[in-house]
């Protein structure tokens, strides 16, 4: 998500929330420009310091802002994330939901007094880019072709014999960093 906003919005101002260590070093290198910390309540006084806003303090306790960033993208999709996300957004903001989990209850409250958008997202739909509908991976071969390069999210190679330790990398991920693993025939 990162190298795709910075691909088509290089302007932007991208940061991630994400732990330390390999994603967020690999986050800065698909372009953003800070990795923040993933704790809700350090990631919105982080985002409030950021864009010079004061949070707000409602029933709940929980902090939010008023005027925080524009878009939020939640490729996460867990209650704890999507409830943060609203809590970051700025009044009229939107939320670009493309991760999935489980359903559960969260605090809605964010999303009615700050008049947010909601937004699925799953990359597989025909989807309007600069003023052209057509379906996302369509997109994606232009981007490619264009010079949009996702290779830094390769993390890992494995010849095909060694599935099992490919397999094992992606099981472990927070030991080893893998976020992507290519298994490359003949290897």
């Amino acid at each position: 998500m990162i190298a795709l906003v910075r691909f088509l919005y290089p302007d932007v101002e991208v940061w991630a929330a994400t732990r330390p260590g390999a994603r967020a070093r690999l986050a800065v290198r698909l372009g953003a420009h800070a990795a923040l910390s993933s704790v809700p309540n350090v990631l919105v006084a982080e985002v409030a310091r950021r864009v010079g806003a004061s949070p707000l303090v409602p029933w709940s306790g929980r902090e939010w802002l008023q005027d925080g960033p524009g878009v939020v993208y939640d490729t996460i999709g867990s209650v704890e994330t999507v409830e943060t996300s609203l809590r970051l957004l700025t009044t009229g903001g939107s939320l670009v939901v493309s991760g999935v989990e489980p359903p559960k209850r969260f605090e809605l409250t964010p999303l009615y007094f700050k008049e947010l958008r909601v937004v699925g997202s799953n990359g597989f739909g025909v989807e309007s880019v600069r003023g052209v509908a057509k379906h996302a991976m369509l997109h994606y071969f232009d981007f490619v072709s264009a010079g949009f390069d996702l290779t830094p999210v390769i993390t890992h190679r494995f010849p095909l014999e060694r599935w099992d330790e490919a397999v094992l990398a992606l099981k472990d991920a927070g030991r080893t960093g893998a976020v992507k693993v290519l298994l490359e025939p003949g290897g």
